[in-house]
């Protein structure tokens, strides 16, 4: 199983998430995203979309990046989330300040 998850970012602004959101991936994910910060490449919103799987790390690392968003204004949206990470997320009572929105049903 692949455990690696990468992150690019459009023109438009949105991280795209690609591959297993899990405990293997996250550290390496969240210092990629680090250095891209650093150099003044941001992200306005998240594309789950081809998030294969998340898992707890995984859920951690977005309520990291919700977090550091610094008005309620600035939420970050994360789209297209695989419901086991929805399920997760409301287990642990996130879903509300994460806002996750669901993949489509044709997926």
């Amino acid at each position: 199983m692949n455990s690696a998850c990468s992150l690019t970012i459009g023109e438009d602004g949105c991280g795209r998430l690609e591959g297993a959101l899990t405990f293997a991936s996250v550290p390496g994910l969240y210092h990629h995203a680090r250095d891209l910060l650093e150099n003044q490449k941001s992200f306005n919103s998240l594309d789950l979309d081809r998030v294969t799987t998340a898992d707890s790390a995984g859920l951690a690392l977005l309520l990291e990046w919700q977090a550091t968003q610094t008005t309620p204004a600035n939420k970050l949206p994360i789209r297209n989330a695989p419901a086991g990470l929805i399920s997760l997320a409301r287990l642990c009572e996130a879903d509300e300040f994460l806002d996750l929105s669901a993949r489509s049903s044709g997926q």
